[in-house]
């Protein structure tokens, strides 16, 4: 569901918390900016630890709007101290009150981070007791660069997959603006097969971004065409339409392969394979871990919002 900026609190109406996360980018502040406070009995920005000074800037402006804005700080590069952290605030949560309504801005928490939060939201205890609306801010454009360097490529939390000795690898990658993190990925995992997928026109954001998504694909399509299996198309607006997709791939390929899936692409498609994910236990979901972000020239955000009802996608 797409809403603008001046009815987005209008259509969300009383909120009993809301979590969002720090961020270099001013797309960190848009929805917290464009909320009615009056209308939300709890907030949280969840910080990371040793992060950019711009982040803590940034919760001080939402927090000129949203006054009873509370941060809570979780470490850098530690998943399951994340996990545990997540789990734990959640727990607390829901032992005060009936099923509640809690709005959680993605917008800016990292891939793994909020693959992460998704599979703590989607265990059962939490499920029953909450509401949840899960709300992104897309970027209209993205500059010539967004992160440098790797740190570290690991199985995210939650996602480790059960794999097979006797299977070989097959590698879905969810491409997107970064071709050096593509390229780290695939060397690293050295798998037999790609499956390499990229935006499809209809279901990306704006044509620009879809222009320049088909470049960095085509990079990397012809880099590694002696490894790719298949090509494949995926939304970027539609979370069920990416997670249908890649089910098919998978069923298509598991009797053959294990399956490890990159998802390199917006959050709304990084969404789309935290289902499959939760569907499919065999499934590994790999993250590789940025050394520099670009904090200079960052995305820029569109004046709406796109949201999803994540008990709705957790039982379709």
């Amino acid at each position: 569901m797409k809403k603008n900026k001046q009815e987005i609190s209008e259509h969300l109406g009383e909120i009993d918390l809301f979590i969002c996360s720090s961020g270099f980018e001013d797309r960190s502040t848009l929805l917290g900016l464009s909320l009615n406070s009056s209308l939300i009995k709890r907030a949280v920005a969840f910080h990371l630890n040793e992060t950019y000074s711009v982040a803590d800037e940034n919760i001080n402006l939402i927090r000129a709007n949203i006054t009873n804005l509370e941060t809570i700080v979780y470490p850098k590069n530690e998943p399951i101290d994340t996990f545990d952290l997540f789990y734990n605030f959640l727990n607390d949560f829901i032992g005060q009150s009936v099923k509640s309504k809690v709005l959680i801005d993605v917008t800016t928490f990292t891939k793994e981070v909020l693959l992460i939060l998704i599979r703590v939201l989607s265990l059962e205890q939490f499920i029953n007791s909450v509401d949840v609306t899960l709300a992104y801010t897309p970027a209209n454009h993205y500059p010539e660069w967004l992160t440098k360097g790797i740190r570290q490529i690991r199985s995210v939390f939650g996602y480790s997959g059960l794999h097979s000795p006797s299977k070989k690898l097959l590698l879905i990658i969810l491409n997107g603006f970064e071709n050096e993190r593509t390229q780290e990925i695939i060397d690293s995992f050295e798998p037999n097969a790609i499956l390499l997928g990229k935006p499809s026109q209809t279901d990306s954001i704006n044509s620009d971004l879809s222009a320049k998504a088909e470049v960095k694909y085509d990079y990397i399509a012809n880099e590694y065409k002696s490894s790719i299996l298949e090509n494949f198309e995926f939304s970027c607006l539609d979370v069920i339409e990416t997670k249908n997709t890649i089910n098919e791939l998978i069923d298509k390929y598991n009797s053959e392969y294990n399956v490890v899936i990159s998802p390199l692409n917006n959050k709304v498609s990084t969404l789309g394979v935290a289902m499959v994910g939760i569907d499919n236990e065999v499934v590994q979901i790999c993250y590789a871990s940025a050394n520099q972000y670009n904090i200079k020239s960052f995305p820029k955000g569109c004046d709406y919002y796109l949201l999803y009802d994540l008990n709705a996608l957790l039982s379709n």
